[in-house]
């Protein structure tokens, strides 16, 4: 991959739209995302059971609705007009979000507001990937998840900071202004010359159903790790509380980089081999955090953390796309749903576990997680086609 390749991918007005619409929408959720719990534990004064809920609620209609949607834009249905709607439905749902005050609003309005968020980012990948080349397609998406990561870095500590000081009704206004100047941006983007009707059967490849569990696996345990790491640092540690926020910016910072590597570098591997690396890191990150109870382990593991994350993210979507030829809607729904199932799996696991185990031996589930997914990749990349 030449500069002049990465350069042009850069500069071109509609990717540099789609690297925006990607920044903005991943903006968006990460400022709401990890503040939504907080505002229904304190303001609103829900129980925990009722939070968990609410979020797999918002979770399965993300994933229901993503799904559905994916069909209809295999079939012809125009991506960016998809898109659109999405982002205007979003914009009036944020801010009833921010509004509601009982639990069945703030349910319904949750609902509506991931039922429309989580369509955009699979149709985006879809979308740049039938206006991308070939030979450029896996590194402009790994640009694009970079993007997404990125905005993971800067927003949840810019929304915990407004949080305190506006409220989270202020927070969602801003929210919602955000989806307002991606709805204004997204006229200027096109569809992709596609057929109007595409009649290609449901795909049969032995291959994409462990791709699918590779995935979800991977995803479950980093969200245990994510969730219940915090807690094992403060509790069982005794670490400082600024340590997690720490360690989860150094992971982030380095999956960008690693990401875009992967992106540059995909074509010399096979189809399989760089997810297969990325779950022996992730394997090693975990029982690394599982035995180690010192900061300094800790701090050099998340390399392993980062390229776990990082390919698996970067380039995951890219497998997806390569074994469904044609569905590029599907392919993309599939991988974000395969995340989404696997962080809800990964919730309600790593509380199981927590709750009658204990903090550390979440940390061993998700080693066993990691060896899931490396072991589904190993039989992904023997897999056939039927």
């Amino acid at each position: 991959m030449s500069d002049a390749t990465l350069r042009s991918l850069l500069l071109d007005p509609n990717r540099l739209r789609l690297i925006f619409l990607s920044l903005a929408m991943g903006l968006a959720g990460a400022a709401i995302m990890p503040v939504m719990s907080s505002h229904l534990a304190l303001n609103r004064h829900i129980e925990p059971m009722w939070i968990g809920i609410l979020f797999a609620a918002n979770t399965l209609t993300g994933v229901f609705v993503s799904h559905w949607l994916a069909k209809q834009s295999d079939a012809g249905l125009s991506r960016i007009g998809i898109i659109r709607v999405c982002v205007s439905i979003s914009f009036v749902a944020v801010i009833g979000l921010g509004l509601a005050e009982h639990y069945w609003l703030l349910l319904i309005t949750g609902m509506l507001l991931f039922g429309a968020v989580s369509p955009v980012q699979p149709q985006l990948f879809a979308l740049a990937r039938e206006q991308v080349g070939d030979a450029d397609a896996t590194l402009f998406q790994s640009l694009l998840r970079a993007t997404f990561s990125l905005s993971w870095i800067i927003g949840p500590p810019i929304a915990y900071l407004l949080f305190d000081s506006i409220g989270f009704l202020g927070l969602t206004v801003i929210c919602a202004l955000i989806f307002l100047l991606t709805r204004l941006n997204l006229s200027a983007i096109q569809d992709a010359t596609l057929p109007a009707v595409r009649t290609e059967p449901p795909p049969t490849d032995s291959r994409l159903k462990w791709m699918i569990l590779a995935i979800a696996a991977s995803f479950a345990s980093n969200n245990m790790y994510i969730v219940y790491m915090p807690i094992y640092l403060h509790d069982t540690l005794q670490l400082a509380a600024v340590i997690p926020g720490f360690l989860m910016g150094a992971a982030a910072g380095l999956e960008i980089p690693i990401m875009i590597g992967a992106g540059i570098y995909a074509g010399r591997w096979r189809l399989f081999s760089p997810l297969k690396l990325a779950a022996v890191a992730g394997l090693v990150f975990y029982l690394g955090i599982y035995w180690f109870d010192s900061l300094a382990p800790m701090v050099l593991l998340q390399i392993f953390n980062a390229a776990f994350i990082g390919v698996m993210a970067g380039l995951g979507i890219s497998v997806f796309q390569a074994l469904m030829q044609g569905r590029m809607g599907m392919a993309s729904t599939l991988y974000s749903n395969a995340i989404k199932i696997g962080s809800l799996i990964g919730a309600l696991l790593g509380g199981a576990v927590a709750q009658w185990v204990g903090i550390q031996a979440v940390f061993a589930v998700c080693g066993l997680m990691a060896l899931i997914a490396l072991l589904a990749l190993v039989k992904a990349s023997a897999g056939n086609r039927h």
